[in-house]
This record gives C-alpha cells, structure tokens and sequence, in this order.
C-alpha cells in the first residue's frame, strides 16, 4: 500500500490551509479534505501525504477538482492521496483503477435516501461508506449491517464528544468533524490510554 490506512476514531475535516496545520500539529496522521479550495492546500497536502499522512479528498466538494479520471490520476499519482470520497458510485469506480481507497457517502436524511445510497454500493465494494449525517448512524447502523459489512465512517453534523461517542458507540469506524475541540479531545484521548 502506497500510504498508511486509517487508525483512531477521529478523521479531522479540514477546510483550508489552516485546518490542515492545526491538525497536522496536533499528530493527526490521518486528514479529510471536506471542502475549500485544493489550489490553496496542494503543496502543504502534498508535503503532508509525502510524510505517510493518509489523505481523503471529497470529489464532490472540494474546488479545483473535476470528478473525472484526470483528477483521480492527479490526486493519486501527482499527490500521492490514499483515497476519495463521493456520491457517485462510478467515480469510485474509475478511482480504484487508480488504487485509491474509495469512500461512498450515503445522505440519510430519510429512509428512501439510505436505502437508495445501500442499494448504489457496486463492485468493487468501496473501501468504506461514509453516513451523513453522522449523527443518524446510531439510528440507521441495523440496517446498514443488514445491507452491507464494509466500514462506517461517520461524517457531518459532529460538534461535540457525546455526539462523536454515541456514532462510535453504535458502530462506526471512525467519525470526522471539523471541530478543533474535537480533535483535541480525542488526541488527548489517545495520549491517555
């Protein structure tokens, strides 16, 4: 594998150039690329990912990216990213030829969103889904482990430690935020064990 894969629970989101160097001061060696502008954060992102900081981008949000084969090569072979996220399925598709790890978000605003997103899974089954919001996960979790075993990752709507625990408590891999605080949290968390 080209960079490290996910360890922890807490997946800072970062937004701009700022976010990514409060994160990366505070250890993380993990990183979500939420939203904002990838021409503001390529070289400090690329430095990071050349460091083994496993990087996730979001196609769907992030400018600057197209979510074509030419930004997927870009994003895996120019920057040394370890995976994307998106809703569409055969983005994700074209980007495990690139030997990115694949993230599926599925929006459960309501039972025929969730069921839409689990029924959209296809082959190769992505490296893992992401429920937004996360804060529906300890709701929705039975029914997503009746469609499918993949890893959760929760994202969205995460802006205290009781809701981050109740989304891992009820399943989840990982939960992202983009809460400073947050990231404190569980960095200290971590130091504590």
């Amino acid at each position: 594998m080209r960079t490290p894969g996910l360890f922890g629970a807490m997946l800072p989101a970062i937004r701009d150039s700022n976010t990514l160097h409060q994160a990366l001061d505070l250890g993380y060696r993990q990183l979500l690329v939420e939203r904002g502008s990838l021409l503001a954060m390529v070289g400090p992102l690329a430095a990071a990912a050349r460091q083994g900081v496993a990087i996730f981008v979001n196609l769907d949000a992030v400018e600057g990216l197209a979510a074509d084969s030419a930004a997927l090569a870009f994003v895996a072979t120019d920057l040394g990213f370890s995976g994307v996220l998106s809703v569409k399925p055969h983005i994700l598709k074209d980007a495990s030829r690139f030997r990115l790890r694949t993230i599926q978000r599925i929006h459960a605003l309501d039972s025929t969103g969730l069921e839409t997103g689990l029924n959209s899974i296809g082959q190769p089954a992505p490296y893992a889904i992401a429920i937004a919001p996360a804060v529906a996960i300890p709701q929705v979790m039975p029914i997503i482990r009746d469609s499918t075993n993949v890893p959760v990752w929760g994202t969205g709507f995460v802006t205290s430690a009781a809701q981050a625990a109740a989304v891992l408590a009820a399943g989840a891999d990982v939960v992202a935020s983009a809460e400073l605080e947050l990231w404190r949290e569980f960095r200290d968390a971590r130091i504590d064990d």
